[in-house]
């Protein structure tokens, strides 16, 4: 049995290393919590990512456009640098930073807005990754910060995935971060297992976004 999983994690190793020269281009642009932050490169989302849809037979390179603390302001002020890199297809997740910051949600959703729009006249699909707000903001704002997601994907004609966390922790209004088994001593960002868990469960959507989009 070990004998087979080392050979299957060789064989993707070695497909990620040598993606045949069609492949499409899938940007993760996102924050910290995208970018692997505190965890080696083998561990991030991105590679754990490419190794999912290498495994399920998608000539695809996915590369990290993230940034550790990174907001949607920030993403609207990178976004000259992501399209240098000519993703094919993005996967955004920014949103959560602001909403730590407290930064008014009609911001936020303007900012996300401009990122979406940019990269669609640039025809390059996107798909939107929600998150929830802190649980220390006011009730009416997580509940509208975690609406804001499926309202603009809803205009969009966006596949979404609404929480990027989702199976790691739920937050509860009023109340401190919850303990998982899944996170860093930080108690916020995903641990190696946590990073496996999250791909498992957003690979669904993912995929469906690429067949959307005739990517494969």
């Amino acid at each position: 049995m070990r004998l087979i999983v080392c050979l299957v994690i060789i064989c993707v190793s070695l497909a990620v290393a040598a993606a045949p020269q069609d492949s499409f281009r899938l940007a993760v642009f996102g924050d910290s919590l995208a970018a692997g932050h505190g965890l080696p490169e083998s561990d991030a989302f991105y590679t754990r990512l490419q190794e999912a849809l290498t495994v399920k037979g998608y000539h695809v390179l996915v590369y990290n456009a993230s940034k550790t603390g990174e907001t949607a302001q920030g993403g609207v002020e990178r976004l000259d640098s992501l399209l240098e890199s000519q993703p094919d297809a993005v996967l955004l997740e920014l949103g959560v930073n602001d909403a730590i910051q407290g930064r008014p949600l009609i911001d936020i959703r303007a900012n996300l807005q401009f990122i979406i729009t940019t990269l669609k006249e640039n025809q390059i699909p996107v798909m939107l990754i929600g998150m929830e707000a802190p649980p220390t903001r006011p009730k009416a704002y997580r509940r509208n910060f975690f609406k804001m997601y499926r309202e603009l994907a809803s205009k969009n004609n966006l596949v979404l995935y609404p929480f990027f966390m989702d199976g790691i922790f739920r937050l509860q209004p009023g109340s401190p971060l919850p303990t998982s088994d899944k996170v860093l001593g930080d108690g916020v960002h995903p641990n190696a297992d946590g990073v496996r868990l999250m791909t498992q469960n957003i690979l669904p959507s993912v995929e469906k976004f690429l067949k959307k989009n005739q990517l494969r």
